[in-house]
């Protein structure tokens, strides 16, 4: 049985302050209902997107101070791949932490919902991971290669990333409440652009073997994916959240209205990003947007689809991260999307 996210504001993952206190802060003031521990990549090259969770990788070369992030297949790892699946079998999720360098967000929010307890009107938290393709076709071996095309590291990559997944949700689930993890996969946009000779099916199956670990700690699981992507394949995988850019890709996704129909009758939710990050302007209203996600709803519930359960099974977003921007911008944006939230539950 699906929640019902009733249209709540939460976000993606990345915020671009340097302190983690100001950044929790933020991420409470805002996203009360469902904060998230904030991601910040202008704080340390540690918290960019691939080397946050690639701690512990068997053959990984990482120097957050130089940028170096590859793995050494000039030599046998073996031995390290051996210790790395002993880990994995016997389930060490502290192993597989993500360490306070590389995550200093994290372990300011678990600090101060400790210290000062959850916001009144918590109901879930939300943490995050790299997906597996972004991580395959960003990071190389010693030869440039995408570590993608490594069978062995590529399944290596995929189980650590669900580790630490599920470390996340072992960690927040301390709090009582549910917990919503998103895979971060921008990198989808991949399999249809003709650029890369890789299997769906197998992309698929790794997405698969994450949200299973994620479930297994009683977590929500949900794909986030900011470009255009095989929409069907994504509602395939048992997600329970799909996450889309609907500022900029909504008339693609709803190309599929008729998939999008199976998964909301199944207990699918559409994470809504109806407010622009890359191409944010400023000039935008939160009602211009909410009139966007109604004309968007509109196009689902001429399918059949009851406007009850659209609303019910969706929650409201920014389009993607906001690592990149200004401290002013990523308020504004997160204002406007607590704003929309608002006027949407509205609705219901």
């Amino acid at each position: 049985m699906s929640p019902d996210f009733n249209c709540l504001a939460t976000g993606i993952g990345s915020l671009p302050l340097v302190d983690p206190d100001e950044a929790v802060a933020l991420s409470l003031t805002f996203l009360p209902e469902a904060p998230i521990w904030p991601q910040l990549p202008q704080r340390s090259n540690f918290e960019h997107f691939c080397e946050q969770y690639s701690e512990g990788l068997p053959g990984l070369v990482a120097d957050g101070q130089k940028q170096i992030l590859y793995f050494d297949t000039s030599r046998d790892l073996g031995p390290e791949l051996e210790r790395f699946y002993e880990r994995y079998l016997a389930k060490d999720y502290d192993h597989f932490r993500i360490s306070e360098d590389h995550a200093a967000g994290f372990y300011a929010f678990v600090a101060e919902l400790k210290n000062k307890g959850l916001p009144p009107a918590a109901r879930f938290l939300k943490g995050h991971c790299t997906g597996p393709l972004t991580f395959g076709i960003t990071v190389k071996d010693s030869d440039g290669r995408d570590i993608v095309y490594h069978d062995i590291l590529f399944d290596a990559i995929t189980k650590g990333l669900a580790m630490k997944a599920a470390w996340q949700a072992r960690i927040l689930k301390q709090f009582g409440l549910p917990v919503i993890l998103f895979i971060d996969d921008p990198a989808m946009y991949a399999l249809s652009s003709g650029l890369y000779s890789i299997s769906p099916d197998l992309v698929a199956g790794k997405l698969q073997e994450i949200i299973a670990m994620v479930h297994d700690e009683g977590g929500i699981a949900g794909i986030h994916c900011c470009g255009n992507a095989d929409w069907p394949l994504l509602f395939r995988t048992g997600a329970d959240i799909i996450s889309f850019d609907a500022f900029s890709y909504l008339d693609k996704i709803l190309l599929y209205r008729e998939e999008i129909k199976k998964f909301l009758y199944s207990g699918g939710n559409l994470a809504w990003g109806i407010v622009p990050t890359t191409g944010f302007t400023g000039q935008e209203t939160a009602s211009g947007l909410v009139d966007a996600l109604e004309a968007g709803m509109e196009r689902l519930t001429a399918t059949g689809i009851d406007r009850t359960t659209v609303l019910r099974q969706c929650l409201i977003t920014p389009s993607c991260g906001l690592g990149s921007l200004t401290t002013a911008q990523a308020e504004a944006i997160l204002k406007l999307t607590r704003d929309a939230s608002d006027s949407m539950q509205k609705m219901i």
